[in-house]
């Protein structure tokens, strides 16, 4: 292990990228931005809430690790106002592409976007805010996320993390396809060496890197709104490639789960949860 890390620290750490996109379940692109958008959109009140915790913002530094499309970015630039600034950072380059795309679009000059590895030195420091989503679910060791996390902070900065425990999920009437996805997701999610129920761990983790005053929040988006339900036929879809590439199950019956969820989904009738998601966050300490 410490030789693989001088190797990897001598050729600027190349392997964190790679271990980083090969653990990450969910396809990416164009595709993966939409989903993300309509997931912020869903979890927006909540993360407004979540927020309003830490007020005032503005003027500070805020991080946004592993940005994605930059839904929350855009969220924490409003609250820095002008003299603050934020910066995202993530391994897609589209979903990158289309952050800055629309950070133009609004004229925001206080937030910017980066490509590179929550795994490897974060490029700015210093911060007052550090915000994680659905990232520390995909690793094998989410303690070094949480490190790096840390060092980005300055003294008294808050570190946020929000993340999935999928065994809270549940749909109405009970529908098999449903079951199936979240045991195909739980699967997957091992086999690459991630956790599907971090979340519950977060309080753990935070306390261990660490972090002081730590403390947590749950939430858990349900009900028969098109946003919500769409969420679980949209990230069948996502995962169907690495779910059969994995071998836990055929093509056919990813085929099969994926029509089967949306048919689903598309009822009037039909309830559907997204999984729980635990708010966990604590302060750097001096």
């Amino acid at each position: 292990m410490l030789a693989k890390r001088q190797r990897q620290q001598q050729l600027g750490r190349p392997m964190a990228n790679a271990e980083e996109l090969r653990s990450y379940i969910i396809k990416g692109g164009e595709e993966g931005r939409s989903r993300l958008a309509l997931i912020s959109r869903v979890l927006a009140p909540a993360t407004r809430a979540l927020l309003d915790r830490f007020e005032p913002l503005n003027g500070m530094l805020a991080l946004d690790a592993g940005c994605g499309g930059g839904d929350v970015s855009f969220e924490l630039a409003a609250r820095v106002g002008s003299n603050g600034r934020v910066v995202g950072f993530d391994l897609d380059e589209e979903k990158l592409a289309a952050a800055r795309e629309e950070a133009a679009n609004r004229s925001l000059a206080n937030v910017a976007f980066h490509k590179a590895s929550v795994l490897d030195p974060w490029p700015i420091s210093g911060a007052a805010l550090v915000y994680i989503r659905f990232v520390l679910t995909h690793l094998a060791s989410p303690e070094e996320v949480l490190a790096r996390a840390r060092a980005a902070l300055a003294p008294g900065g808050v570190l946020i993390v929000e993340d999935i425990d999928y065994a809270g999920q549940f749909c109405d009437p009970p529908c098999p396809a449903v079951d199936r996805y979240s045991e195909l997701f739980v699967a997957t999610l091992k086999a690459r060496g991630g956790d599907p129920f971090i979340g519950r761990r977060l309080v753990r983790l935070l306390e261990s890197a660490g972090f002081a005053s730590v403390d947590s929040g749950l939430v858990q988006p349900f009900g028969r709104s098109r946003d919500i339900k769409q969420t679980t036929s949209l990230t069948m879809a996502a995962i169907a490639g690495a779910v059969a590439a994995s071998g836990i199950a055929t093509a056919e019956e990813v085929d099969h789960v994926t029509r089967e969820i949306k048919s689903f989904a598309d009822r009037s009738d039909t309830t559907i949860s997204l999984p729980r998601i635990f708010q966990a966050w604590g302060r750097m300490t001096y």
